[in-house]
């Protein structure tokens, strides 16, 4: 941030708002594995679906980036 001419609450604000997406799947995951009171809990259907969103947030989001940081086409 020192290298460029952001100004601090908006690097704050813009941070904020990147970092939540992965914040939501993270906490997801732990409420998921808080809730596990069984050796059987482990493969119930919201573990894995937590697990695998976990697992599939940094493709997608890699996805989304890529998308968005594509130019426009300029068409002639």
């Amino acid at each position: 941030m020192g290298l460029t001419p952001i100004r601090a609450s908006k690097y704050y604000l813009v941070s904020q708002l990147g970092m939540l997406p992965g914040t939501a799947v993270y906490l997801n995951a732990g409420t998921q594995l808080a809730n596990i009171d069984s050796l059987s809990g482990i493969v119930s259907p919201t573990v894995l679906a937590s697990f695998a969103l976990l697992g599939l947030f940094p493709l997608i989001a890699k996805w989304i980036m890529a998308r968005l940081s594509r130019s426009p086409q300029v068409q002639e």
